[in-house]
């Protein structure tokens, strides 16, 4: 690789071009702040540009509905861990999100009597996810990307590989990415990642290649508190071809009149809640799990001949024609389906303002870990949070005293975090990402997780070069041993976080979030409730028998 150098300075820096990160960068340009935005692909490989079922918001559309109730929903789903605060802030930032839209001319579907059509998904009392068929992230982003066109001061970086934040003593001032080969620093008083997920950690992932988690790599080893790394959301029904990608089916469908059928042909979700399909999906993906264990089978299947063939068509396109390029036809065959690594709960820690504990840089979106999701996300509350986040630190940003670019002398600033940390990457990460998946996916056991942890931990590790490739499989390898570490540290069942060897929900030594950094581990205590609780739940059906302690 060529070692050439090129310098830049900015306001902001801004990593990753999902709606966090592309809503932040029109924002601020519309603030008047010279920016820059990094993404490692283009502008559309991101899970917003993914994303099916829609964004959750509070409108007048259903006069059912209200913030209220979507924060109570929002808190139910998240099982003990949610900040109430920011959850509250966020549900409540909708309406602001939704003007937005309105503004940048993004048009949900409607009805014939011309109101928004709201769908209603798993964990949702009420219907309120708004929807462009079963594209809305795709339509979402390319709203933006047009938005972003007429931006003045506004630079975009595409096909980037930011792998190194740059430090000045404790303070974040920069990135160092890779392009073309060669080397480019980005400096600014202001560095932002919102970069996304980590599904790629394991094998089967509905996200795109670009979700290596490399924005939460390098908070990591910058010095970042990391949070709720054990909590991985796995997608109850991504398709289960053999050959073929973990597409996501989306929920949608099930809100729709969509049935689980097992390998006989019967639906069983409702032997393990009474909100059978529509539940959590945690629990939705534990009882495909079981089923798939009880009967010796791959998948389980999917009929959406409930919904009708035109109500299909109309509203499910992409998954028709997904679908029929594998050979199912879902008008008269029920679709198989697994679960799939999909939404991270966990990430970079940050406050109210998507501040981290590093001074001068910033996270939004799936990256971010604020206490929103808890241990189990809501569907469709990440659009919300990425599109209400984005705009509060717009706003958080703007209102700084100052802005002035810092000494960008290379004496003077820009500590390589790499060359001051190990930065290993598994001997095969394929077969890594395979173990992962088995091992730290939807049901876990503390014994294999141990032998894992120490498997990897004495394992022949090979240094990274300076390639794009090895530096993601670095980023993998680490991520995952984050996973799996928190893992073994949480000794109960919460939320997507399941062990087999501790089955219970213990509200009493575990109801609170957990912490990891370069300088060492700890907790975030959580408000304390009035009554504490451990709520035993049985493995096999999820059984919640609550008992007052």
């Amino acid at each position: 690789m060529t070692q050439r150098n090129n310098s830049k300075k900015y306001d902001v820096v801004i990593v990753g071009s999902g709606i966090a990160g592309m809503l932040l960068a029109y924002e601020l340009d519309q603030l008047g702040l010279k920016t820059a935005l990094v993404c490692k692909g283009n502008l559309l490989d991101s899970n917003t540009a993914w994303a099916q079922g829609g964004v959750s918001i509070c409108t007048n559309a259903n006069p059912l509905d209200d913030t209220e109730k979507h924060l109570s929903d929002t808190l139910s789903a998240g099982a003990g861990l949610c900040d109430e605060n920011i959850a509250r802030m966020i549900v409540e930032g909708g309406a602001k999100l939704y003007s937005r839209f309105e503004q940048l001319g993004l048009e949900f579907d409607k009805g014939s009597n011309g109101k928004l059509e709201l769908a209603r998904e798993g964990g949702h009392s009420q219907q309120r996810v708004l929807h462009v068929a079963d594209a809305t992230g795709r339509a979402i982003a390319e709203n933006l990307l047009k938005a972003l066109r007429s931006c003045k001061r506004l630079d975009i970086y595409e096909r980037v590989f930011a792998f190194d934040l740059l430090m000045n003593q404790d303070r974040c001032v920069g990135l160092k990415a890779i392009k073309n080969g060669s080397m480019l620093e980005l400096y600014a008083p202001h560095v932002v990642l919102a970069s996304g997920g980590l599904g790629q950690v394991f094998d089967r992932t509905t996200n795109p290649q670009v979700a290596t988690g490399d924005g939460i790599a390098m908070a990591y080893r910058a010095g970042a508190r990391l949070v709720d790394m054990e909590f991985v959301q796995f997608h109850p029904t991504a398709l289960y071809i053999p050959g073929a990608p973990a597409s996501l089916i989306t929920e949608a469908v099930r809100g729709a009149g969509a049935h689980l059928l097992d390998a006989r042909g019967e639906r069983f979700a409702f032997r393990f809640h009474p909100s059978g399909e529509l539940a959590t999906r945690d629990v939705v993906s534990r009882a495909i799990q079981t089923v798939m264990l009880e009967q010796c089978t791959s998948s389980v299947y999917l009929d959406l001949r409930p919904i009708g063939a035109a109500n299909i068509l109309q509203k499910f396109p992409n998954i028709v024609r997904t679908c029929r390029n594998w050979g199912i036809d879902p008008l008269d065959t029920p679709i198989p389906v697994s679960p799939a690594a999909h939404y991270f709960m966990g990430g970079i820690w940050t406050d109210e303002n998507a501040c981290t504990s590093i001074p001068g840089l910033y996270a939004i979106g799936e990256c971010a870990s604020n206490g929103l999701h808890g241990a189990n996300r809501l569907a469709s509350n990440s659009l919300l949070e990425g599109g209400v986040m984005a705009m509060k630190l717009a706003q958080v940003i703007a209102g700084e005293a100052a802005i002035k670019h810092l000494n960008t002398g290379r004496r003077e600033v820009g500590r390589s975090i790499i060359l001051a940390n190990e930065h290993c990457m598994p001997e095969n990460v394929d077969e890594f990402r395979k173990d992962m998946f088995r091992i730290a996916g939807l049901c876990r056991d503390g014994g294999k997780l141990c032998d894992f942890n120490l498997e990897q931990t004495s394992a022949a590790l090979h240094m990274v070069p300076m390639d794009e490739r090895a530096l993601e499989a670095a980023n993998v390898g680490l991520l995952g041993k984050l996973i799996v570490q928190s893992a073994l540290n949480r000794c109960e069942s919460r939320g997507a976080h399941f062990r087999i060897d501790c089955p219970f929900t213990d509200d009493l030594n575990y109801r609170r979030r957990y912490f990891v950094s370069c300088e060492g581990n700890g907790y975030i205590e959580l408000p304390s409730k009035h009554e504490i609780s451990i709520t035993l739940v049985a493995a096999a059906e999820n059984t919640p028998i609550t008992k007052t302690a």
